[in-house]
């Protein structure tokens, strides 16, 4: 009598962590939307409008702070703090309380967007979801 065989094919991944995976979509979508919120910033800082040397425009960025959070702001991320004067020209500071200019709202105008949902950032985490689990 022949002995048993036994022949094992496998094709693609044998054991997968499905929220593992998921995490790591979610953190590269992030990401990318973090830095388009960014650019959208940056597009608000022109020249007569928040911009005068683009120190400001220069600093402004976007990245992830730890696993699923990721955040827009003025150089923290980058530099450890934000500029000085970004409350100033964002229009949070104690100071356009007093004064006649109030500021141009560029983070809140991006947060408002994002809140609304959009498009753009259903397709980022559509395209992040899919790489990930092809």
């Amino acid at each position: 009598m022949p002995p048993p065989s036994v022949r094992v094919h496998s094709d693609g991944p044998l054991f997968i962590d499905p929220v593992g995976s998921l995490q790591s979509a979610a953190d590269r979508a992030l990401i990318d939307i973090a830095v388009m919120g960014a650019n959208r910033v940056k597009k608000q800082l022109y020249p007569g409008h928040g911009r005068i040397t683009a120190n400001l425009r220069n600093h402004v960025g976007g990245g992830l702070v730890k696993s699923l959070h990721a955040q827009i702001d003025a150089g923290e991320l980058r530099y450890g703090r934000n500029l000085v004067y970004a409350g100033w020209v964002e229009g949070i500071s104690s100071l356009n309380k007093r004064s006649v200019f109030k500021g141009y709202g560029m983070f809140k105008n991006v947060s408002d967007w994002l809140k609304r949902g959009s498009p753009e950032i259903d397709k980022l985490f559509e395209e992040a979801l899919h790489e990930e689990f092809e």
